[in-house]
């Protein structure tokens, strides 16, 4: 398995979107932090969009995302 630095090194897509992001944050647009909270998020997006039916999420990661969400609400800027 590559690392993210070998990835970035050989994968044209893969650097142009790490270069994305650091141009964001760069630019003032996003934090580092918030560009995790979004990577995050997009991926609980596309894994609840794609599992067809029902699944059973353990209690403890329930917990973790009511502590991220309770986190983005009380520090969101204006």
């Amino acid at each position: 398995m590559k690392t993210p630095e070998q990835k970035y090194n050989n994968d044209v897509s893969y650097r142009r979107l790490v270069e994305t992001i650091e141009s964001l944050i760069h630019e003032a647009r996003f934090t580092p932090s918030e560009v995790r909270e979004c990577a995050t998020l997009a991926c609980i997006h596309y894994e609840q969009r794609k599992t067809q039916g029902f699944i059973i999420v353990p209690e403890n990661v329930n917990e973790s995302l009511k502590i991220i969400e309770d986190w983005r609400v009380n520090n969101v800027r204006d």
